[in-house]
C-alpha cells in the first residue's frame, strides 16, 4: 500500500481478510477504508445477488453507484463502484477485487480514470494470489 501512495493516483486503498472473521489487514491510517465494518465486508462478499439494492450501496455514510459487479464471478473477482456526488461535492471511483482470502480495495483521487484504478487493484490482488492468499 506505501509504495501506491508515491504515484498520488489514489485517494485511498486497504487489504481486508475477509474469512472467517472479516478484519484489516492493511490500510492507510487516517482514511475511508480504515472504517470498514464486518457487515460491510459481508455485503460485498455475501452470495446473495440482491446485496446491491437497485444497484446502489451505502458504504462509509456515502451512496455509491454499482458500475460493474463480477465480484462473485470466476475469472473477474471484481466490483467497480463510484461514489455518488451530493451538490457539487467530487466524486471517485472505487475498485473491489477478491482473492481467496482478501478483498483489495482502492479509491482513485477525483479525476483519476477508473481503469487505472482497476490496473492497480489487479496487480495488487495478482500478488497476493501468489503469495497464496
Amino acid at each position: 500500500i506505501a509504495g501506491w501512495e508515491r504515484e498520488r493516483a489514489e485517494r485511498d486503498a486497504a487489504i481486508i481478510g475477509y474469512k472467517d472473521l472479516p478484519s484489516i489487514w492493511a490500510a492507510f491510517p487516517g482514511k475511508t477504508f480504515l472504517n470498514i465494518t464486518p457487515a460491510k465486508v459481508d455485503i460485498l462478499v455475501g452470495k446473495d445477488q440482491s446485496r446491491f439494492s437497485v444497484n446502489e450501496l451505502t458504504l462509509w455514510g456515502q451512496k455509491c453507484s454499482v458500475i460493474q459487479d463480477s465480484l462473485l464471478q470466476d475469472g473477474e473477482f471484481k466490483v467497480d463502484l463510484r461514489i455518488k456526488s451530493t451538490g457539487r461535492a467530487p466524486t471517485f471511483n472505487i475498485t473491489v477485487t477478491m482473492t481467496a482470502k482478501t478483498l483489495v480495495l482502492l479509491m482513485g483521487k477525483e479525476g483519476v480514470h477508473s481503469g487505472l484504478i482497476n490496473k492497480k487493484c489487479y496487480e495488487m490482488a495478482f500478488h497476493l494470489q501468489c503469495a497464496q492468499y
